[in-house]
């Protein structure tokens, strides 16, 4: 084989090479811009429909609520909502789906919808819990579940019942500024077991009061070690912070968590919803 011809071969080998790379590179492309159009659709059915307008209701002094969901990297299954079921009482839920991805923002999207006009039909929060948890068993081909706490809310009176379904109990901090984590109403999550009868119980709030419905995201942040911001630093960011509006009150909860975790990934979403009842004659 001449000079040449080895040239040339060599030449072919390496354009071979070059075009076999840029091939790969350019599969790589496709698939991460398809990967990025199912986390943007995921990320638009997880949260697009969520109350995010504050203050939510102007017009009602008696209470104040507000809401906020920080994404991990990869879309997850948290969700938070909150509606008038009539004129005197308010509905509210924190969930999480199990999984990440498409399939666990439409299980979750599925459940909030499901919760929705169940609540408009049974008054009684476990009933209502009950149903949906039938209804998510019953068409359920990936095997899904999701952990919920639904809490209804007499403005008239400032009492919440409510029922929990494997969720992270949420914690009642008193006007005088004490944090103490709800009693246990608990049985399994939604979707897993279709027997399943919830149980309600019930809050009486003092005008002041507060109730922080959060996401196992907050909890179990954790920092660079593997430490977990856990129960206690979430019950003394809010004890600390009880009198401020609600808007300071979450910035503050965020930020705490932000600053434990410095340079640690966020594992999973954070999901925080406070509720204020301010009293039946609040002005």
């Amino acid at each position: 084989m001449t000079e040449d011809e080895e040239a040339l071969r060599a030449a072919l080998a390496d354009r071979t090479l070059q075009l076999s790379v840029l091939i790969d590179a350019l599969r790589e492309r496709d698939r991460l811009d398809a990967a990025r159009g199912e986390w943007d659709f995921a990320l638009q059915l997880q949260t697009g429909a969520l109350p995010n307008e504050f203050p939510a209701f102007p017009g009602r002094p008696e209470f104040d609520i507000r809401a906020g969901l920080v994404t991990a990297f990869e879309v997850g299954g948290d969700i938070y909502d909150f509606y008038f079921i009539d004129d005197r009482r308010l509905g509210f839920v924190v969930a999480d789906a199990a999984g990440k991805g498409l399939p666990a923002a439409i299980f979750i999207t599925n459940m909030r919808s499901i919760l929705r006009s169940a609540s408009r039909r049974i008054a009684d929060p476990a009933e209502c819990l009950t149903l949906i948890n039938r209804v998510l068993c019953f068409e359920n081909p990936e095997d899904m579940f999701a952990t919920a706490f639904y809490g209804v809310l007499d403005t008239a009176t400032g009492e919440i019942s409510y029922a929990n379904a494997g969720h992270n109990p949420p914690v009642h901090v008193s006007h005088s500024g004490v944090a103490t984590p709800l009693r246990h109403v608990r049985a399994p999550m939604l979707g897993a077991f279709e027997q399943i009868v919830y149980r309600t119980g019930t809050i009486s709030m003092a005008p002041g009061d507060i109730l922080c419905c959060f996401s196992d995201g907050v909890t179990e942040a954790h920092d660079p070690t593997k430490a977990l911001f856990g129960d206690e630093r979430l019950c003394a960011t809010l004890a600390a912070h009880a009198d401020e509006d609600l808007a300071t009150l979450e910035a503050h909860v965020v930020g705490a968590v932000d600053r434990f975790i410095g340079s640690a990934p966020i594992a999973d979403d954070l999901t925080l919803l406070l509720l204020r009842w301010n009293g039946r004659d609040a002005t």
